[in-house]
């Protein structure tokens, strides 16, 4: 079985987005902070992702949400797949476009997609591994026309805007993490939040608490150590750069969070990022 540091994905420093070709897959729960494209080139494997179960076979792709936590082992015999790993900052910023309709997407755990791009996926990574002029250009491209392709056959749900009225108690959640994957940058009310869900403080927390494993405030706060994380990861910023830019008005209070969810400091973090184990406290509910 591959050990933890032989699954870590070796995404470029500077390039929040690989791809990769390979026959084993880390079989203990465990998550990252990168979305996943997985593709199931031959064999049949069962992967756990959060608390379902499902048998995949050959040709099946499935997406997986960055913080969500999964694993996935052989069914019968060998397997082998393509991984397409990416953070949502190769898209662009808060401000692009693009960037702006893909975090407002929840894109569909399976996903149907002809073998045109299925080949291309494969194609894609073979120019990767004999590190092909241009291969970069490529890779961004395939994923562009992979979210192109699921936008186009609709396999999609849009999050609800905040202001609707919200009738049942999975939108109104949906809305809210919505919400706060638009605004975490900001300064966040929770009244605001409470207010615009047509609930009661007292239930809608139960609700939410329910859905996510955790309350409003510690959804926040893990959304921005996520967000933190991949610009420690992804960029030279400073940690007072990376707290401010993050929602965190006051860098103490930044590292005091931080160093609760990933039980180590924003310094050590940002020196150590791909050796640290995240906890699994840590993964984000979408």
């Amino acid at each position: 079985m591959m050990t933890e540091n032989e699954q870590t994905w070796l995404v470029s420093r500077y390039f929040p987005l690989g791809i990769f070709s390979r026959d084993a897959y880390l079989q203990n729960m465990h998550h990252h902070i990168e979305h996943e494209f997985f593709y199931l080139e031959t064999g049949t494997a069962i992967l756990e992702l959060r608390n379902n179960v499902a048998e995949i076979h050959e040709g099946d792709i499935v997406f997986i949400e960055a913080g969500a936590e999964h694993c996935l082992r052989p069914a019968e015999g060998d397997f082998h797949y393509y991984a397409l790993v990416f953070a949502s900052s190769i898209l662009g910023n808060e401000l692009d476009p693009v960037y702006r309709a893909f975090e407002s997407i929840k894109i569909n755990t399976f996903l149907t997609v002809g073998d045109d791009i299925k080949n291309r996926l494969k194609h894609t990574a073979q120019l990767e591994k004999e590190k092909t002029f241009g291969r970069k250009l490529f890779l961004k491209s395939m994923l562009l026309d992979l979210l192109s392709y699921i936008l186009d056959t609709k396999q999609y749900q849009i999050f609800s805007s905040l202001h609707e009225n919200s009738r049942h108690s999975v939108s109104a959640v949906d809305t809210v993490i919505a919400y706060i994957k638009k605004h975490y940058r900001e300064d966040i009310d929770a009244e605001d939040i409470f207010n615009s869900t047509n609930y009661s403080k007292s239930h809608f927390s139960r609700l939410f608490k329910e859905a996510t494993g955790k309350s409003v405030t510690e959804y926040i706060n893990g959304y921005r150590v996520e967000k933190a994380c991949l610009d420690m990861i992804y960029t030279d910023k400073n940690i007072t750069e990376v707290a401010m830019e993050n929602g965190f008005n006051n860098v103490q209070y930044f590292s005091r969070v931080f160093k609760k969810i990933m039980k180590c400091s924003p310094r050590f973090y940002k020196k150590n990022a791909r050796n640290v184990v995240v906890p699994s406290s840590f993964a984000s509910v979408n």
